[in-house]
């Protein structure tokens, strides 16, 4: 799918739909009486580019929000609509900030969300905080955004944390196969070290054990000699935690060279279209992951109501850099829901009060997320947005759901430091 050039669709988009107002009289920028700022930063070139569809399907919905719905209602009783700008940060953290410092200086949010990425949050969080502007709904999974927040209150988390994945993936790999041997490729960020870090706390005290790990930079080229190194050990099981390109060359290496482990994929590189299809479906046949939101193109949630939305809203309002099939683009959509929900419990316009409703949200509906989930925060007592997972097998077109959606860490995230 050609991609477009984000400022130019945000910015386009925004004079299209969106006419001057006067500002409320509440100091606050961001908010007038009929409009509320938001602003966001993806990938939308180098090694992550695939992701910029996430920032599309924010897009997407609040299109929708403002065409069909005339807006959002907040507590105050005034309904505004949404004016919703992203930027191309490349998956690098000095333009994510550049980007952040954009957004709030020149676009006067009101707020920045999700925000793409471990490495590039980390890099806007010291100065969102400094400026007392709230960064909500972080699409990353790195726990120190939910943990920190007494570090950093202006920072909400906006997906499973990595220490919660992590140790699914341990409990996982302890219920199928009691002695295993486990081979790990991961990133060398928070990102990585985060999911690296969990499963080995755990397994430990149990028999399954970890004979051989690999890391590589986000910048890197391949990691070919990585997975020839891993596939010495001849592991039982492989861990895949790495960013999409890098699965791809795993999957494509570890089959090249004949090794044929059971392979766990980490939930953001899980996607049929943006990962197995480029790798070859055989090559991940058998392969196991992790999901909270609806993959678009798995058939078991053709009927549901949430799936049925997303499909209505995305063929209807989605910009051109929109992938329809990857998942990401249903984070895009399921973290847009959770920007309206605080929008729609926010009792004044202004950014405090805007911070306090994103953490006090008591089990909130959201389409598109894996059936039996909700969204609940509650101050520093659960800081954490999303604490539920499905363990998923992909059968060679599709997924097909393993077990039940485990509900146990629901307001227990584990608190686990990355691995160094």
């Amino acid at each position: 799918m050609r991609a477009t050039t984000p400022w130019i669709t945000a910015l386009a988009f925004a004079a299209m739909a969106f006419s001057p107002a006067g500002r409320a009289d509440t100091g606050d920028q961001g908010f007038t009486d009929t409009q509320v700022s938001l602003g966001s930063s993806c990938a939308a070139s180098g090694n992550l580019a695939s992701f910029q569809t996430t920032c599309a399907g924010e897009a997407a919905y609040f299109r929708y929000v403002n065409e069909e719905l005339g807006g959002v209602r907040m507590a105050d009783g005034k309904t505004r609509r949404i004016k919703f700008t992203w930027y191309d940060d490349a998956y690098s953290p000095p333009k994510t900030l550049e980007n952040a410092k954009r957004l709030v200086e020149q676009d006067r949010v009101a707020a920045v969300f999700g925000f793409l990425g471990t490495a590039t949050s980390l890099a806007a969080r010291d100065w969102l905080n400094q400026q007392q502007v709230p960064e909500l709904f972080v699409a990353s999974g790195a726990p120190t955004f939910g943990f920190d927040r007494d570090k950093y209150p202006w920072s909400v988390s906006g997906q499973v944390a990595y220490s919660l994945e992590g140790t699914i993936y341990g409990d996982f790999v302890k219920g199928q196969k009691p002695n295993a041997t486990v081979a790990v490729i991961y990133q060398n960020d928070d990102f990585g070290r985060s999911l690296l870090g969990a499963f080995e706390e755990a397994i430990k005290g149990s028999d399954v054990k970890v004979v051989a790990k690999q890391n590589y930079e986000a910048s890197t080229a391949s990691v070919a000699s990585q997975i020839t190194t891993l596939a010495a050990s001849n592991a039982d099981y492989l861990m895949v935690f790495t960013i999409p390109k890098f699965a791809i060359q795993t999957l494509q290496k570890a089959n090249q060279l004949g090794w044929k482990p059971t392979v766990v994929l980490n939930s953001i590189t899980a996607s049929v279209e943006a990962v197995l299809k480029p790798a070859g479906l055989e090559t991940a046949t058998g392969a196991y992951s992790v999901v909270y939101v609806m993959d678009p193109s798995n058939p078991a949630f053709k009927d549901t109501e949430g799936m049925k939305l997303y499909e209505r809203v995305v063929g209807k309002y989605a910009p051109s850099n929109l992938n329809p099939k990857d998942p990401q683009s249903m984070v895009g959509f399921t973290l847009a829901q959770m920007m309206v929900a605080a929008l729609e419990r926010t009792r004044e316009p202004t950014r405090a009060a805007l911070l306090d409703a994103a953490m006090h949200l008591d089990r909130v509906k959201i389409d598109g997320l894996v059936p039996g989930m909700t969204v609940t925060t509650n101050g520093a007592a659960d800081p954490f947005p999303l604490e539920s997972m499905q363990i998923e097998k992909f059968n060679g077109a599709s997924y097909d759901m393993v077990g039940d959606l485990i509900t146990r860490y629901e307001g227990k995230t584990p608190r686990i430091a990355p691995r160094p």
